[in-house]
């Protein structure tokens, strides 16, 4: 585990979903993991946040994470990205529409030990809805 550069673990983290690789991803977080969502609630320990990302794989099969900003201070990590996915199955309540989504998502994480103790989530919830037709665009 590259615990001396913070910045790879992220890099590792984001490897793993775009690879859906549930055993890579979950070997980078400790077991104390906590994943905080504006608009959802938390996600605690390891096995709750492998079974969020096979949710999200589920629902967005060929989701990708594009890295565009990643800053590191110390154990403590900011990351921009752009999140791009298919609507494939159903989330949270709203079938597969087969629409493509395109959403920008601001992270940032706490590390201990080189792995991923708590991870902060702001993301377009709003838009996300909108191209997935869940609620009304604007105009």
């Amino acid at each position: 585990m590259p615990a001396e550069d913070p910045k790879a673990v992220i890099r590792l983290w984001i490897a793993a979903w775009n690879a859906q690789d549930l055993d890579a991803a979950e070997e980078l977080l400790a077991p104390e993991f906590v994943r905080h969502d504006a608009n959802l609630p938390d996600v605690v320990g390891q096995q709750a946040e492998r079974q969020h990302i096979a949710d999200n794989l589920t629902a967005f099969p060929d989701l990708h994470f594009e890295i565009e900003q990643l800053i590191a201070e110390g154990d403590l990590i900011a990351a921009r990205y752009l999140v791009q996915g298919t609507h494939r199955g159903e989330f949270f309540g709203i079938a597969g529409t087969g629409r493509p989504v395109t959403i920008q998502a601001v992270e940032s994480y706490r590390l201990a030990g080189g792995k991923l103790a708590e991870q902060w989530v702001v993301m377009d919830a709003l838009g996300l809805l909108q191209q997935l037709g869940a609620v009304p665009g604007p105009g």
